[in-house]
């Protein structure tokens, strides 16, 4: 008698009848219970969601980090970049300064202090390394400025917003991403725009309006580049992604309000893209990260609320190690980083 296996699919009935296999499925989408610590991963079948016919195997690798201000240690973690030597770099926004780590949590490198001086930091926020792996960039919402470094956290340049049209004083510049020419982009709350600039500060363009049309923004925040040097933004207050050419030219949008399946609230901080261009995205309110196509389409999610290994309590940012496939990502409650490995 042939015997037909179903793996990772839970929730069902089989029956026999004239020597067949009826299978009848309560749910129309794949419950998978298999993701560590109580963090449930799901896999989308038959919906009204778009359609991934593979299961993926999500399990929590390691984690690093506590409370405090010592070495390796975090007063609000937000935001982290990972360089194409593998190494992390983590904002520690409460003890202004950077902390620089190795894929496997070793403290390398730390610079910072709180002030407006050069290699000061005040509401340090996100971070950025360019594709070479030898200049990090910062921005702060204090001081209205990007900070640029080396990799070991020696200063090299600094620029504000002054001089770059449209709102002049009133930016308020929240996360950058670099290109794979070495430009860099940040996307503006107070202009409700994306500000370009090249790698010394000068800038070069801009675009975007308030609203909620294609290229209007309510709240940009995450902004990452794919392979083609397509962006990809969250839109905050529209709980969308939105998609452009690196020339602002729009491609398409995805995302609504709610707590459904590729819905969004309205605290998407973190975005990311893969060397294989799966897009993820990171869902404060829900404790949770939906990874779709380039094109929109749902390919799973998991997360959970709590501060057990594996589960999320505020998550502010998400990165990717291309070589190894690992995902990081700020647990900011926590006060900690967590790594996970897709499978």
């Amino acid at each position: 008698m042939t015997e037909f296996r179903l793996p990772a699919i839970r929730k069902t009935y089989v029956g026999f009848m004239m020597g067949q296999i009826i299978l009848s499925i309560f749910y129309l989408s794949f419950y998978i219970d298999n993701f560590h610590q109580g963090t449930e991963l799901i896999v989308f079948g038959q919906q009204q969601d778009q359609i991934k016919d593979q299961a993926e195997n999500y399990t929590i690798e390691r984690s690093w980090g506590s409370k405090g201000a010592g070495d390796g240690q975090f007063m609000n973690p937000h935001s982290l970049a990972i360089d194409r030597f593998g190494n992390v770099y983590i904002t520690d926004t409460g003890n202004n300064r950077v902390e620089k780590f190795s894929s496997n949590g070793t403290l390398l490198e730390k610079w910072g202090s709180k002030g407006n001086m050069d290699g000061q930091f005040d509401q340090l926020h996100d971070i950025a390394v360019d594709p070479t792996g030898n200049f990090v960039y910062t921005v702060e919402l204090a001081n209205h400025r990007v900070q640029k470094f080396d990799g070991n956290g020696t200063f090299i340049t600094k620029w504000g917003f002054g001089d770059t049209g449209g709102a002049g004083a009133n930016r308020r510049p929240h996360q950058l991403a670099v290109d794979s020419h070495g430009y860099v982009y940040l996307t503006d709350r107070g202009g409700s725009e994306v500000l370009k600039f090249n790698s010394i500060g000068r800038f070069m363009e801009e675009w975007g309006t308030h609203g909620s049309g294609d290229k209007q923004f309510m709240k940009p925040h995450g902004i990452a580049f794919d392979s083609e040097d397509n962006m990809y933004i969250t839109d905050m207050e529209n709980s969308r992604i939105q998609k452009f050419h690196s020339n602002g030219t729009f491609i398409l949008t995805w995302g609504s309000f709610g707590t459904g399946n590729g819905q969004f609230s309205d605290s998407i901080p973190g975005i990311t893209v893969d060397s294989k261009g799966f897009v993820y995205v990171i869902d404060r309110l829900e404790s949770r990260i939906q990874k779709f196509d380039g094109m929109g389409t749902l390919i799973a999610k998991w997360g959970a609320k709590g501060s057990s290994l594996g589960e999320l309590n505020k998550l502010e940012d998400i990165a990717i190690n291309n070589k190894t496939g690992e995902v990081f990502i700020t647990d900011t409650q926590n006060s900690r980083v967590q790594v996970f490995h897709i499978k």
